[in-house]
């Protein structure tokens, strides 16, 4: 584990560091996650989201007029709500929550509007675990399946700029995918988590503040 979040610190730094020198804008941003699990459902089961937290830092490089790549180290919360439908119930149980804390890289590109209000942002995110869990019944413990250490998402979405003054203020949406699935187990019973992948929404809001100052 260690090995691989110093691997993960160099690539990010080998990432940032040749970048720095144009214009670069550095902020934070915080969020909720609205995510679930996709793919092999147990029987009589169904995936729902389940709520986490979003916060990170923000690394914009401008590469063109409306043209930015930016880097977002951050703490991601992902999970799911497993529901059951039991026999004389009308509505599905929710009897398992699963977690998994992440720490991600999104390395994205944020293409503006013409007149800088209004932006789509599209990009891939790494994530490296940092802990798991289930609950069931109000019982927490670790999740017994061996889980994939790395996780890699894709992410679209779109967002505003909302003039406060001098810092730049974004309020934006994302839809994430997961492309790798978190086991290789089959879908037969005896596994707590088949093969699925990671899904959900995004809604965060940052700040950012320019190193430099603009030319113009």
């Amino acid at each position: 584990m260690i090995k691989s979040k110093q691997l993960f610190v160099i690539l990010f730094l080998s990432f940032v560091s040749p970048m720095l020198m144009g214009q670069t804008y550095i902020g934070v941003f915080a969020g909720l996650n609205m995510s679930k699990l996709v793919g092999d459902v147990p029987a009589n089961a169904k995936y729902k989201s389940l709520m986490g937290a979003n916060v990170g830092a923000n690394i914009d490089v401008k590469l063109a007029r409306s043209l930015y790549l930016c880097f977002q180290p951050s703490f991601s919360q992902e999970g799911t709500k497993v529901s059951y439908s039991l026999p004389g119930s009308k509505k599905p149980v929710d009897s398992i929550k699963f977690r998994m804390n992440y720490f991600s890289l999104p390395v994205l590109l944020k293409i503006s509007s013409t007149n800088k209000r209004f932006y789509g942002i599209a990009g891939i995110e790494p994530a490296l675990l940092l802990n798991n869990s289930v609950t069931v019944e109000d019982q927490k413990e670790e999740i017994g399946e061996k889980l994939a250490q790395w996780n890699l998402a894709m992410h679209f979405g779109a967002g505003i700029l909302i003039p406060v003054g001098f810092p730049r203020l974004f309020v934006e949406v994302r839809y994430t995918q997961g492309l790798l699935n978190l086991t290789d187990e089959p879908l037969d019973g005896e596994h707590i988590i088949p093969r699925v992948k990671t899904s959900g929404l995004k809604i965060m809001a940052s700040i950012v503040i320019p190193l430099k100052k603009s030319k113009k």
